[in-house]
């Protein structure tokens, strides 16, 4: 008989490690190349809320057949959430069982989202940065930066921590609570200029730094936006760099920063505008960086594929040994 566990965020912490967590996602995408894991592109819909930013529902399914893992998650994402206290990416997932159709899993969707972003990542960061960094610049320290310094923090020795925020106060906390020797940096240029590597994890919808910014050598990770009409990055820069999504039809549906940069003509539109996905880095079927000189730029836009390899690593973990709240 399957039993319904509940694992609430510090619970699913202990289930879900960052190093699991990446392992866990490059073995569905191994699955996935196989036909044995899938994913659609997710549904979302947008409710317009006058005087703030929109309130975003995202609904994203998959399977992971050898785990015997159907997980649906299901969020909210309110950008001006952060300033009343509350977090951004809110909601819940789920994971059926396979071969009983019975529930077997709930977690908080927030932190599932949080940890299997800093895995996706790490994981990118783990194929693609320079072997030697050192300097990670982390600009936007909202409620996904801890993990995204953990998933990168999992595959680089990170030496020194560059780290800004519009909200100066919100950045300097960041700065005291995160293991590492940090340093709060007003201009975001500079942080582009002396980072190895680098994470925009905002809710900008215009570039947050200057063309020609950032120093060849440089991993990109652009976490923060995904939506068709904003980005993070500008156009010279995106074209100034070897690119890579996580997933190819999401990004050729929300990912800005490429969208954007087709559209004034700087790469071409498309896939033909992309060297790679994460599933074809796993497996080596697209290069990766091929010198130390290479910008590369991975952007995320979030996959419901990274949701099912937690969600099926954190129930083997948490049944094993026992964690949570049994509900029946």
């Amino acid at each position: 008989m399957v039993s319904l566990r509940y694992l609430d965020a510090r619970t699913l912490r202990r289930a879900l490690p960052m190093e699991d967590a990446i392992d866990a996602i490059e073995a569905v995408m191994r699955a996935a190349a196989a036909g044995g894991a899938r994913a659609p592109v997710r549904t979302v819909q947008t409710i317009r809320r006058p005087g703030k930013e929109d309130f975003v529902l995202v609904v994203m399914p998959g399977t992971w057949e050898e785990r015997g893992a159907a997980v649906v998650k299901v969020v909210s994402n309110v950008p001006d959430n952060p300033s009343e206290g509350r977090a951004t990416v809110q909601g819940v997932a789920v994971m059926l069982d396979v071969e009983t159709g019975s529930p077997r899993l709930i977690v908080d969707a927030s932190a599932l989202t949080t940890i299997r972003t800093g895995a996706v990542v790490g994981l990118a960061t783990r194929l693609l940065a320079r072997p030697s960094c050192e300097v990670l610049g982390v600009i936007g320290t909202g409620g996904v930066a801890a993990d995204l310094v953990a998933g990168v923090a999992a595959v680089r020795e990170v030496g020194r921590l560059l780290v800004n925020d519009v909200r100066r106060a919100a950045a300097a906390a960041f700065a005291e609570r995160i293991p590492f020797d940090a340093e709060v940096v007003a201009d975001t240029d500079e942080i582009a200029a002396r980072s190895d590597i680098l994470i925009t994890a905002t809710s900008a919808t215009d570039p947050i730094i200057s063309p020609g910014a950032v120093r060849p050598g440089t991993h990109i990770n652009a976490v923060g936006n995904f939506s068709p009409t904003g980005r993070e990055i500008d156009g010279a820069t995106v074209a100034a760099s070897t690119r890579y999504v996580d997933d190819i039809d999401n990004a050729m549906e929300e990912a800005g920063e490429l969208l954007l940069a087709a559209s004034e003509g700087l790469i071409p539109a498309g896939v033909e505008g992309i060297t790679g996905d994460l599933q074809g880095l796993v497996l080596g079927n697209v290069p990766a960086r091929t010198d130390d000189d290479e910008i590369t730029l991975f952007k995320t836009v979030g996959m419901a594929l990274s949701d099912v390899a937690g969600m099926a690593a954190a129930a083997a973990v948490a049944e094993a040994e026992d964690l949570g709240v049994v509900l029946g």
